[in-house]
């Protein structure tokens, strides 16, 4: 397989750069999302570079595709530390799934740096983490959205466009618990003020490179947007804090909290969304099919690992909403 996948990119990457010579070509990772391999890549007299081919399969990959590619190219265009992304395509004939092709980072993976990290040296990590999602925040929403006028001036459609996504995705299911979460969400927005930014909405250690220069550098953008960022806040505490360490939590937090303007408010609300969209997704992969949101088949595997998670994000929810769920209810009683 690998073999055919180095033939059929070695004739695109021809098909672009009559000139250029691939080399090294070797199978990565799998991930919930992609398939990555590394390629060596050479083009005209210029020096030899290193290079990351994602391939992203299951539904909704075009449009994941689509969006990271954007979301990477207005980045760069910002100065925020993401890769360079050299190529993309939506055809699946080219290589069996839609692809992108962007740098290599040099460098490692920040989670299991920080698992390993001195206290001193976790501690910097951990600060430069928060004041990194921090500067993605201060980015000019503006530049990243069409028609920026219309959220200026009502900023709360943000949020109701984001609702009305997942309701979307929970009619389909008939989830008639999550549906009640969302009528809370709805029912409550009028007390939220929203303040739009860019988010990533995966933004945790596992996304982030320390690189060989010592700067970091963000990955994986599929769900690049422009939102409250509260929502990007909730989600890195939930998978930091809760899914990972709850000091690792607390010191993002106070790290992003020190470098933001004002005080951070309404949390339990974004935290309703968060937790909702984790466990909704956790239903999903359990009683249907992980393909179904364009994930692998490990989520099932994860999914029944976090069992304990699920349970206290669960009774977080009714703690705050007073509403049980019982697709949730269910799957937590089987596993």
């Amino acid at each position: 397989m690998t073999i055919v996948l180095a033939d059929d990119l070695i004739r695109y990457i021809a098909s672009r750069y009559p000139d250029a010579i691939v080399s090294d070509f070797n199978f990565l990772i799998s991930g919930f999302e992609s398939e990555v391999y590394t390629f060596r890549l050479q083009i005209s007299h210029s020096s030899q570079k290193d290079y990351i081919l994602r391939l992203f399969p299951g539904e909704g990959a075009t449009e994941k595709l689509v969006r990271e590619a954007r979301g990477l190219s207005l980045l760069e265009q910002a100065g925020f530390p993401v890769p360079g992304l050299l190529l993309q395509e939506t055809d699946p004939k080219i290589l069996g799934k839609p692809f992108e092709i962007i740098d290599k980072l040099e460098g490692r993976v920040l989670w299991p740096l920080l698992a390993f990290a001195e206290s001193h040296q976790e501690s910097q990590l951990l600060s430069r983490f928060g004041l990194l999602l921090a500067q993605l925040h201060k980015l000019d929403w503006r530049l990243f959205i069409v028609n920026p006028d219309a959220y200026e001036k009502n900023p709360t459609l943000l949020l109701d466009e984001m609702l009305s996504q997942y309701r979307s995705l929970y009619t389909k299911y008939n989830f008639m618990g999550f549906l009640q979460i969302l009528d809370w969400l709805d029912s409550h927005k009028h007390e939220v003020s929203i303040r739009p930014a860019v988010v990533h909405q995966d933004f945790h250690a596992n996304n982030v490179f320390l690189c060989s220069n010592g700067q970091l550098f963000v990955i994986d953008w599929t769900q690049f947007a422009v939102s409250d960022y509260r929502i990007d806040l909730c989600w890195t505490l939930l998978i930091m804090g809760d899914l990972g360490n709850a000091e690792w939590g607390k010191e993002i937090f106070n790290a992003y909290a020190s470098d933001s303007n004002g005080s951070i408010e309404n949390l339990d609300y974004f935290n309703v969304i968060v937790y909702m969209k984790l466990l909704a997704s956790a239903v999903i992969s359990f009683d249907f099919n992980p393909k179904e949101l364009g994930l692998r088949p490990e989520a099932v595997t994860v999914t029944k690992r976090q069992l304990s998670i699920y349970k206290q994000l669960s009774q977080r929810v009714h703690d705050i909403t007073s509403i049980k769920v019982p697709e949730l209810e269910n799957m937590l009683d089987i596993i």
